[in-house]
C-alpha cells in the first residue's frame, strides 16, 4: 500500500512538472574558460555535476563569464538545456 501511494505520488508531481515547461533555478561559474589553458567553461546548478558549456542556449553572456560569478538560470524541463537570464553581482553560494 505505502509503495503504491508513492507511485500516486510521483505521478501527480510529473504531471505539475509536465504543466511548467520552464523551471527558475540558480548557478554558479565553477571554472572560467581560458582556451590558452584548455580549460572549458563549467557551471554548478543544483545537479550534481557542472555543466559544461554545450548545456547551455548561447545568448552572449557564456564568453564573459568569470569563475565565482552567480547566475539567474531558465532550466528547461524534458532536457538539459539552459538559458543565462542574467549574472548577479558578487559571489556566494547557490541557493
Amino acid at each position: 500500500m505505502n509503495r503504491l501511494l508513492k507511485i500516486i505520488k510521483q505521478a501527480a508531481v510529473d504531471a505539475v512538472r509536465q504543466s511548467y515547461p520552464l523551471e527558475l533555478i540558480f548557478a554558479k561559474v565553477v571554472q572560467e574558460e581560458k582556451k590558452e589553458e584548455n580549460k572549458e567553461l563549467l557551471i554548478q546548478t543544483e545537479q550534481k555535476k557542472p555543466l559544461k558549456r554545450a548545456f547551455f542556449i548561447e545568448n552572449g553572456l557564456l564568453d564573459g563569464l568569470e569563475e565565482g560569478n552567480r547566475l539567474v538560470v531558465l532550466q528547461m524541463q524534458g532536457g538539459q538545456r539552459f538559458y543565462i537570464l542574467q549574472i548577479l553581482p558578487g559571489e556566494g553560494e547557490i541557493k
